[in-house]
C-alpha cells in the first residue's frame, strides 16, 4: 500500500477509491480473522464488513504512536465479530462448576496448516469455535474470553474441553497426539 498516512487521510475525505485500495489491502487478512469465528462465508463477509466499516468511521481515532496501523484496524475487525457473535450465538451454559473443568494445556492446533485449522474448526459447533478460536489462535486467557464473549468461567473452560473431546478422535488418526 501507497504511504499510509496519505491513504489514511484521503479515507477520512471520503475519497471512495482510497477508501477501495484500503479495504482491499486488509480484506484477505481480515477474512482469515472472522473465518476463525464463522463457519459461513456470508457470515465472514458480513463481519469484515462491518469491521471495516466501523475502521473507516474510526481512522480519526488511529495514532500511529500507540501501534501499527494493522494491529489497529485487526483489532477493531476482531472486537467487531465478537460482538456480532455473541449476539448470533447462543453459548451454551454447562452445569458444572469451575473446579471440575479441567484447564487445557498445550495447542493443538499449532502444528497444522492454516487451511487444515479452518477444516478442523469447522467440525465444532459455533460456541465452541468461538472460545475454541480466541483461546487456542487469538491466545486469549479464560479470564479474557470470559469478558469478551459475557460467558462464566466455568463454561468457558467447558467448551475448551468440549471442543477438545470432538477434535481428539479425528486429529489422533491424522497425528501423534
Amino acid at each position: 500500500m501507497e504511504d499510509q498516512y496519505e491513504i489514511i487521510e484521503r479515507c477520512m475525505r471520503d475519497d471512495r477509491l482510497a477508501q477501495e485500495k484500503f479495504y482491499r489491502h486488509f480484506y484477505p487478512s481480515m477474512f482469515c480473522l472472522c473465518k476463525k469465528f464463522f463457519q459461513d462465508d456470508h457470515a465472514v463477509l458480513e463481519a469484515v464488513n462491518d469491521g471495516m466499516l466501523k475502521v473507516f468511521n474510526r481512522l480519526k481515532d488511529y495514532h500511529p504512536d500507540k501501534g501499527a496501523l494493522f494491529n489497529w484496524v485487526y483489532t477493531v475487525v476482531r472486537n467487531t465479530a465478537l460482538d456480532k457473535l455473541k449476539t448470533s450465538v447462543k453459548v451454551p451454559v454447562a452445569a458444572v462448576s469451575e473446579e471440575e473443568v479441567e484447564i487445557p494445556t498445550g495447542n493443538i492446533l499449532e502444528d497444522l496448516e492454516w487451511r487444515d485449522v479452518y477444516h478442523y474448526l469447522d467440525l465444532l459447533p459455533p460456541a465452541t469455535r468461538a472460545v475454541f478460536s480466541l483461546f487456542y489462535l487469538e491466545h486469549f486467557n479464560i479470564s479474557a474470553i470470559t469478558k469478551q464473549l459475557q460467558i462464566a468461567p466455568g463454561t468457558v473452560k467447558w467448551q475448551l474441553s468440549e471442543g477438545r473431546r470432538l477434535l481428539h478422535p479425528v486429529l489422533k488418526k491424522h497425528f501423534t497426539i
